[in-house]
C-alpha cells in the first residue's frame, strides 16, 4: 500500500467517522426543531397583513380589530385523568400551539379583540364556581391581553351549554357572566355598532317558541333574553357587525368559497349543539339588526355566505349581507391550517358606500399535523437512513482495510492486554487447548509420594521470543503433619474457600508482570471483598440437563457512565473498536438513539420555555 493510497484512506476516514456524522445530525435536528416549534409561526403570521385595500383611498388611520373563533382551551382535569402516553403528548403540544399561535397572532398589534364563542372546551361540565372560575384563570393565562387591549367574549355552547341543559347549567351561566362578561352586549368600535348575541340562549328561547308555535312578532321574549336584546337594541344609524358563534341558516347546497379547506356547512342538531341557526330566526335577526356584515364560527372552517335582505333602511346597492364563518383558532381533525380574521374600520361618514368602511381578511396559522408526521417523522426517517449508509460504507472501509493491510512476522506482546499478566506466550504461535481425555503426567503425585521439585518457566524479559527450557525452582517447604503433605499447600489454604474458578481471582492475583510464576486457580484472593449487586438464580432440569438463569440487578458506578457516555458519542479513536464489538445493526440504532435523545432533550426545553 502506497504513501498516497494510506494518506487518502486516512483522509476518507477522517470524514465519514461517527462523531462528524452524528453531530451533523444533531445539528441538524436543532435547526429543525427551531423551525418547527418557532420559525413556523412566526413565517406563517409574516405574511398576514392588516386589509386596506378598501379603506386606503381615504386617507383615514383605521382601527384594527381581531375575531378568534373556537380557542376550545382543554380544562386542567383532562391532565388528571388515567390516559395513554400518546393522550397525553398530543393534549400538550395542542396547549403549546395554541400558546406559540396567540404569542405571534399579538405581534399584529390590535386593538380590539373579540372572542367568537368556545374559548373553553369544557365550560358547561365545570361542577362548582370555583372549578369555573380556575379555569377562567388558566384561559386568561394562555391568552392574555396587553392593558391597551380591549377584550369581548361571546358565548358558545360549550361554555355554557345549549338544548338539554343539566341543573348545574344555571350556575355556569352565572359564572360566565361574573366572569367574560353579558351574554348579549353593544360594542361601538370606530363608528360601527358591534353586536355580540348569546346564540345558545337564543337557540333555547327558539325551541321554546316553536314549540308554542307562536311567531317572533307575536312571541313575548324572555326577561334579558337574546329575543328582547334584539327587538329592543338601538345601532345609532352606525353600520351593525353582527358577531354570532352559531352560523346562520343556509341550503345544504350553499358553497363557501375558495379558501374553505373541504365540504360546506349543512344544518344538523345533537345532543348539546346545534350546526345552524333555525330559518324563521335567521330572518327574524336580519330583518330587525339589519346588518353590513356577520361573523360567525363554531364550524372550525372558513366560509363566505351572503344573505338576501328583505327589507330595510340600508341603500339599495347593499342587498346582500355577507357572513364570514372564521376558522378555529385551535387544531381540529376537520382543517389542516388553523387560522384567524383581520379586520380594520374607518368611518363610514368619510366614504360613499357605508359598507366599504369595513374591510377584513384571512391569516393562517401553521398546519400541525404536518410538522409533527411529515417534518419529524420524515427527518427520523431519513436519520435512520442516512445511518444505515453511514454504517454499510464504514463497514466495506474496515474489511477492505483488513485485506490490504500486510500482517507483521513477530507481534508484539505489550500491546496485547492478557486475563493474567504473567502468563508469557509465545509469538504468533497456535494454541491447542488439551483434551481433557488425554494422557496422565508421567509422574502422579499422591499423598505419600515423594514431591519433586518445582519448576519455573523463565524468559527474557522484554522480548517475544518462544519460552526457555524450565530451571528447576528450588525452595525450602515447611514441615506439615502427615494430614497436610507438602504437595497440598495450595490446596489447604482454600479449605474454607469457595471452591470456584471465577475471572474475579485473576484480577487479585501478583500484579507483577515480569513475573511468570503458574499460580494455582484456588489461590485465595488478596485485598478486600468486592460487594456483588443483588442476583436471583434458578436452577431447573430440561431435556436431561440442569440449566440455570440467573437475574443481576444492574450497577450504578462512575465506570457504567462512562461506558454510556462513550457508547453515545465515542471519538475516532475508539470507533471502529465499538463498531466491531456491536455489529452494523446495533450501530444503526445506537447512532440514530444518539441523534434522537439530542433532538428530545431539545424539544423539552423549547416547551419548557413556551410554558414559563
Amino acid at each position: 500500500m502506497g504513501l498516497s493510497a494510506r494518506r487518502h484512506a486516512r483522509n476518507s476516514s477522517r470524514l465519514l467517522s461517527r462523531t462528524l456524522i452524528v453531530n451533523i445530525w444533531r445539528l441538524l435536528a436543532i435547526i429543525l426543531l427551531i423551525w418547527g416549534e418557532f420559525g413556523a409561526y412566526f413565517w406563517s403570521v409574516s405574511s398576514c397583513k392588516w386589509p386596506i385595500s378598501a379603506v386606503q383611498s381615504t386617507g383615514e388611520k383605521p382601527t384594527h380589530v381581531l375575531l378568534l373563533a373556537d380557542t376550545q382551551l382543554e380544562h386542567l382535569s383532562a391532565y388528571r385523568k388515567e390516559v395513554s402516553w400518546s393522550d397525553f403528548l398530543y393534549r400538550l403540544t395542542y396547549e403549546l400551539y395554541l400558546k406559540r399561535s396567540w404569542r405571534v397572532t399579538m405581534r399584529m398589534k390590535p386593538s380590539t379583540v373579540f372572542f367568537l364563542g368556545d374559548m373553553l372546551s369544557s365550560g358547561k361540565d365545570m361542577n362548582s364556581e370555583q372549578e369555573f372560575q380556575q379555569y377562567y384563570e388558566v384561559f386568561r393565562r394562555t391568552f392574555p391581553l396587553e392593558p391597551n387591549v380591549n377584550g369581548y367574549y361571546v358565548p358558545g355552547n360549550n361554555d355554557v351549554g345549549m338544548g338539554v341543559t343539566r341543573p348545574l347549567s344555571k350556575h355556569v351561566r352565572k359564572s360566565f357572566f361574573k366572569l367574560f362578561g353579558p351574554f348579549n352586549q353593544r360594542v361601538i368600535v370606530h363608528n360601527h355598532t358591534f353586536i355580540l348575541l348569546d346564540a345558545p340562549g337564543l337557540v333555547d328561547e327558539d325551541y321554546t317558541r316553536a314549540a308554542q308555535r307562536i311567531p317572533y312578532d307575536k312571541w313575548s321574549s324572555l326577561p334579558g333574553g337574546p329575543v328582547e336584546f334584539v327587538k329592543t337594541i338601538h345601532t345609532d344609524n352606525n353600520p351593525v357587525v353582527l358577531l354570532s358563534h352559531i352560523p346562520l341558516w343556509r341550503k345544504d347546497t350553499a358553497p363557501c368559497g375558495p379558501r374553505r379547506e373541504k365540504g360546506n356547512i349543512r344544518t344538523g342538531v345533537g345532543h348539546g349543539y346545534q350546526n345552524t341557526l333555525q330559518k324563521h330566526t335567521t330572518n327574524f335577526l336580519i330583518e330587525n339588526l339589519q346588518p353590513s356584515i356577520i361573523f360567525s364560527g363554531d364550524n372550525r372552517d372558513y366560509c363566505e355566505h351572503l344573505h338576501k335582505l328583505a327589507s330595510g333602511r340600508v341603500p339599495e346597492d347593499v342587498a346582500l349581507v355577507p357572513e364570514i364563518t372564521v376558522k378555529s383558532f385551535s387544531p381540529s381533525r376537520h382543517i389542516r391550517r388553523p387560522g384567524f380574521q383581520l379586520l380594520s374600520l374607518i368611518s363610514p361618514d368619510s366614504t360613499a358606500r357605508f359598507h366599504q368602511s369595513v374591510a377584513h381578511d384571512l391569516c393562517l396559522l401553521p398546519d400541525q399535523k404536518f410538522i409533527h408526521w411529515r417534518l419529524y417523522a420524515g427527518f427520523a426517517y431519513f436519520t435512520m437512513l442516512a445511518m444505515a449508509l453511514f454504517n454499510i460504507q464504514r463497514k466495506r472501509q474496515l474489511s477492505s482495510r483488513a485485506l490490504i493491510t500486510p500482517l507483521s512476522s513477530h507481534i508484539s506482546l505489550s500491546g496485547i492486554p492478557s486475563p493474567h499478566p504473567s502468563l508469557v506466550t509465545a509469538a504468533w504461535t497456535s494454541y491447542a487447548p488439551p483434551s481433557p481425555r488425554g494422557s496422565l503426567p508421567g509422574t502422579i503425585r499422591t499423598p505419600v509420594a515423594s514431591s519433586g521439585p518445582t519448576f519455573r518457566a523463565a524468559s527474557r524479559p522484554g522480548t517475544p521470543a518462544p519460552l526457555l527450557s524450565p530451571i528447576p525452582y528450588q525452595h525450602e517447604e515447611p514441615e506439615d503433619d502427615s494430614l497436610y503433605p507438602p504437595q497440598y499447600a495450595s490446596t489447604r489454604l482454600h479449605l474454607h474457600q469457595e471452591e470456584t474458578w471465577s475471572p474475579e481471582h485473576l484480577d487479585h492475583l501478583d500484579g507483577n508482570e515480569n513475573g511468570s510464576r503458574i499460580m494455582s486457580p484456588f489461590l485465595t484472593p488478596s485485598g478486600p471483598q468486592i460487594r456483588r449487586p443483588w442476583s436471583w438464580t434458578w436452577s431447573f432440569v430440561f431435556r436431561g440437563r440442569r440449566r440455570r438463569m440467573a437475574i443481576h440487578a444492574p450497577s450504578v458506578s462512575w465506570d457504567a457512565c462512562k461506558d454510556l457516555i462513550a457508547l453515545l458519542g465515542d471519538g475516532v479513536s475508539m470507533g471502529d473498536v465499538k463498531f466491531r464489538q456491536r455489529g452494523i445493526f446495533r450501530s444503526i440504532v445506537m447512532d440514530f438513539l444518539s441523534v434522537a435523545w439530542v433532538f428530545v432533550m431539545t424539544w423539552t426545553v423549547m416547551a419548557w420555555w413556551s410554558f414559563r
